[in-house]
């Protein structure tokens, strides 16, 4: 072979390993929550950086696109103003921290524990947890089915105590920063 004979055998030889390396690449698990890396990943939804795993959620969708939130509120909100096809949602115990599947956690609506966005949604694992903690923190239970149907209001009542006139509540978003 020649010179010019090589090069073309090297530059297949090159292309070939791109090729096979670019088809190699990192297969999305549809079946595991997207890693959350905690004090410098942003929410979908507001662009806030995600601080704090018990009010952390998350969706994968139907294409294999994870849509990471810093508030289980921001991500209905964000799924019913989207549209996004989800394959699976994900949520934290509020307790333990650990990632569940949402559609399968029980939920607690109260207002008297501060998440990032002001929504005031917990998620728990175990439906006796989060019957306890509800009663004794003036909560609501609810479904996943029902977060769904509560979508809009939860907008709602979001925007009206955001931006009602009464300003931003620090509450919500004084321990929360921009990237």
């Amino acid at each position: 072979m020649n010179g010019q004979q090589w090069k073309r055998v090297v530059i297949i030889v090159f292309v070939m390993i791109a090729l096979f390396l670019s088809g190699c690449g990192r297969q999305v698990d549809m079946e595991a929550p997207p890693e959350i890396v905690y004090g410098r990943d942003v929410c979908s939804r507001c662009g806030m950086i995600i601080e704090d795993a018990r009010f952390a959620a998350a969706y994968m969708t139907s294409d294999g696109e994870a849509r990471i939130f810093d508030d289980i509120g921001d991500m209905l909100v964000h799924q019913a103003d989207e549209g996004d096809e989800v394959y699976a949602y994900w949520v934290h115990d509020y307790k333990t921290e650990a990632w569940l599947r949402g559609e399968t956690a029980h939920y607690v609506l109260t207002s008297e524990i501060h998440t990032p966005m002001g929504y005031g949604l917990l998620a728990f694992s175990d439906s006796g947890q989060a019957t306890a903690f509800a009663l004794m923190n003036h909560g609501r239970l609810l479904t996943f089915t029902e977060l769904g149907a509560e979508a809009t209001m939860l907008t709602s009542a979001h925007d009206h105590h955001n931006h009602g006139g009464q300003g931003q509540d620090d509450h919500h978003h004084g321990s929360h920063s921009h990237p």
